[in-house]
């Protein structure tokens, strides 16, 4: 079977927009790169640095295939490169490296650039005609707008197996702030009184202290405080497989992802695969994916590059409000007229089915 070296052969991003791309066998990129994260890992105790995942050379194999998520390779190999925002993603380092990174997405080996979203392709080309104009016309011929495919995981809404008497929502995210979960326990904690029939599940390990919302211990324990007062109504795991997670969503009303910041949100893609229709707000690529029709969108202050405007404390203040309010007023909404219900997750399903099919 062909081999084509990839970023991580079990990483998310790889599995969502890759693997069910190509017929081979992808193996682990071992480079420089990811020597030099291990050096730095070693003597600085700090993980993740996007300058040594985003650039790859390997002299002593200059002919394999690769492809990539959001690493550019600076050698002879033939490649492709998926990306979610724009390239190149070094982080913090001098503009010798960004010069060096570009000019590889030039050369000819380099076979096409894959943005994930319509948002991600238009922001690369506002970068490269700011910032590297002669390369602009020849980089934007390798360009093009793939989706990450979602095939439908049930045939049709008789599947779901919803429980009678409850409208169950649930949101899954490891960074539970930063998609939104302190503004879904506001809402739930003032609604559940009032509408006893709300189920909330959250999949979670409820991290805080994101680089969006900025949240504390103290913003944890208010969270635990609400799941822990209403035990019938808030169902919390700290982790499940992606098969489990599926599997709840086919048990779900109204997927949650009122996300402070997502550059893409899978997760949306997945709920709607089940049925399942989603809140969301209106940042990135989430409006190519959602919308009122077949879901329920949540309209917030946005950035030139559709990103919230969350800059400042006041900023943020703002922006949870505006999450806040727009919520209660949807989920109210469901609580008063649940025959919605069904037809959006007709139409979520039609709107999966229509795409993967094409």
């Amino acid at each position: 079977m062909k081999v084509i070296i990839t970023n991580n052969p079990n990483g998310y991003n790889e599995k969502r927009n890759i693997f069910s791309q190509y017929s081979a066998n992808f193996v682990y990129k071992k480079d420089v790169f990811d020597l030099g994260l291990k050096i730095s890992h070693r003597l600085t105790k700090k993980g993740y640095h996007p300058f040594w995942k985003g650039l790859y050379y390997n002299p002593k194999d200059q002919m394999t295939e690769c492809v990539f998520f959001n690493t550019i390779n600076l050698g002879k190999n033939s490649w492709r490169v998926y990306f979610e925002t724009k390239l190149p993603r070094l982080g913090n380092v001098p503009k010798f490296f960004y010069d060096i990174a570009v000019k590889q997405l030039a050369k000819d080996n380099c076979k096409e650039i894959i943005a994930i979203s319509q948002c991600a392709y238009e922001l690369q080309l506002d970068y490269l005609k700011s910032t590297y104009p002669n390369y602009y016309d020849i980089i934007k011929e390798k360009m093009v707008v793939k989706l990450p495919p979602q095939p439908p995981l049930i045939e049709n809404y008789n599947e779901k197996f919803l429980p009678k008497n409850k409208i169950v929502f649930t949101i899954v995210g490891t960074d539970f702030f930063r998609k939104g979960g302190r503004e879904i326990l506001k809402v739930f904690n003032e609604l559940i009184p009032k509408y006893s029939q709300l189920q909330l599940n959250i999949i979670s390990s409820m991290n805080y202290g994101d680089y969006a919302t900025h949240t504390t211990k103290e913003d944890y324990n208010n969270a635990i405080k609400i799941i822990e007062k209403f035990p019938e109504n808030i169902k919390h795991y700290i982790k499940l497989e992606n098969s489990e997670v599926l599997d709840l969503f086919k048990n779900t009303h109204v997927g949650l992802l009122p996300t402070w910041a997502d550059s893409f949100g899978y997760s949306v893609l997945e709920a709607q695969a089940t049925g399942c229709p989603v809140i969301t707000t209106d940042i990135r690529a989430l409006p190519e994916i959602n919308n009122n029709k077949i879901g329920w969108i949540i309209e917030v202050p946005k950035i030139k590059s559709m990103d919230a405007d969350i800059i400042s404390f006041e900023k943020r203040e703002l922006f949870s409000c505006y999450v806040t309010e727009q919520l209660y007023q949807i989920v109210t909404e469901i609580c008063k007229q649940p025959e919605i219900l069904k037809d959006k997750s007709y139409k979520s399903l039609k709107t999966i089915k229509t795409r993967w099919l094409g």
